[in-house]
């Protein structure tokens, strides 16, 4: 964690209540699975902020897988190491921050056992009944209307710390998959279709033409 990047409060039209919809904790078995099982998975969990005695969060609608060392298109490529990317290597179910563009940050989802460097990252989001619908749609946006920066990373989401994920037991949504945005410099791996999204959402950030739809089991 950066101890003197100042700490950005979430927006007050992203404050919910976890407990009256009934959402719970994922189990660390969760994130231990494959990486692309957990970004389809994610869609329509809850990414979750504590603040001052309250909760702010959104519905995720959007992600991407990003699968280590053999992925191109990931920051552990070929097992890239470096003190922004170390997060990366920890347990499932650890966030990954990082800062692109000298002014957007990304929230990442680290997922598989420790060292093994893959993640999910967290691309669009849908606010709580009253937030406007595109308040999250994007990464850069996501963190920053949750006021998440990269002195929130390597933190463990199931220590029980003020970042959480949560899921609900409602029907899962339609699930579109596309490869995936932003990623024209990795060679094949730009092809590969490890991006995936709420097909009902209008939060999701990015093109919504479908190669495939499925419904989770």
């Amino acid at each position: 964690m950066n101890s003197k990047e100042k700490i950005a409060a979430p927006d007050p039209r992203l404050r919910f209540d976890p407990i009256a919809l009934h959402l719970k904790e994922f189990a660390r078995s969760f994130f231990l699975r494959p990486t692309v099982y957990i970004a389809r998975q994610l869609i329509g969990a809850w990414l979750a902020r504590y603040y001052k005695g309250a909760w702010y969060g959104a519905q995720i609608v959007e992600t991407e897988a990003y699968l280590g060392s053999i992925d191109a298109a990931a920051h552990s490529w070929r097992g890239r190491r470096t003190p922004r990317v170390e997060p990366m290597y920890r347990l499932g179910g650890h966030l990954y921050v990082f800062f692109v563009y000298g002014m957007h940050h990304c929230a990442n989802v680290v997922t598989r056992k420790e060292g093994t460097a893959e993640a999910v990252l967290l691309r669009a989001a849908q606010g709580p009944p009253g937030a406007p619908l595109r308040l999250l749609s994007g990464p850069g946006r996501l963190c920053s209307a949750l006021g998440i920066t990269t002195s929130s990373s390597g933190i463990d989401l199931l220590s029980g710390g003020d970042l959480r994920l949560f899921h609900g037991r409602g029907a899962k949504p339609p699930i579109a998959i596309t490869h995936r945005i932003g990623v024209d410099y990795a060679g094949e791996a730009k092809e590969w279709l490890l991006r995936f999204y709420h097909a009902n959402s209008d939060a999701v950030s990015g093109p919504t033409q479908m190669c495939a739809r499925s419904r989770q089991s």
